[in-house]
């Protein structure tokens, strides 16, 4: 084998090994930093996850839906159904929403907290300022589609029993996966 072959199979050797060090230098920049600043408990992220699922799902998606309506309709989500029935007794309404693998995309330009799932039987009553919300053995999560910030949404299976004066100022109790046990505090103090 001739020098300049070695020569030639040297630098080429080099210039791979060169490669691969800047592509995971690359690679190694491009990942975000954790966010600076105290990490939410998981009572705080449960009870956003379930103001995100109670306000965009519920209030914003199905409830003016049914607005007008009496018995029962089913919708469907990008991903599952949900079955809707609205009961009025005077001051009092009452939704009574079954999910069945619901997918909600909040916003498809957006990557964090980008879908909402849900699956189980959700219990939403308003009567006059009052608001309550109850499900069994709900499982909620809402998720960020292109996984760049797994687990930041506090998904699982949930028994909660929440009221308050609205979404913002719900409190209770909720059981996450039969075993965690989280208080939920109003994101705002109630007036």
């Amino acid at each position: 084998m001739s020098r300049n072959w070695l020569l030639a199979g040297l630098a080429s050797a080099l210039i791979a090994a060169a490669i691969v060090v800047v592509a995971i230098d690359v690679d190694e920049t491009a990942v975000d930093p954790a966010p600076a600043g105290p990490t939410p408990t998981p009572e705080e992220r449960a009870a956003r996850m379930m103001r995100t699922f109670l306000s965009r799902v519920v209030e914003q998606e199905l409830r003016p839906r049914v607005a007008e309506l009496e018995g029962t309709q089913v919708f469907d989500g990008s991903g599952g159904t949900a079955t809707v029935r609205r009961v009025v007794e005077g001051d009092r309404i009452d939704l009574r929403i079954m999910f069945d693998a619901y997918v909600l995309i909040l916003d498809p330009q957006a990557t964090v907290e980008n879908e909402i799932q849900a699956d189980g039987t959700v219990t939403y009553t308003r009567e006059g300022s009052d608001l309550r919300v109850n499900g069994t053995d709900v499982r909620i999560g809402v998720f960020d589609v292109e996984q760049r910030q797994p687990r930041i949404d506090m998904a699982g299976r949930f028994t909660f029993d929440l009221s308050g004066p609205d979404i913002a100022g719900l409190a209770g109790e909720a059981v996450r996966n039969s075993d965690q046990r989280l208080e939920i505090q109003p994101a705002t103090p109630a007036p």
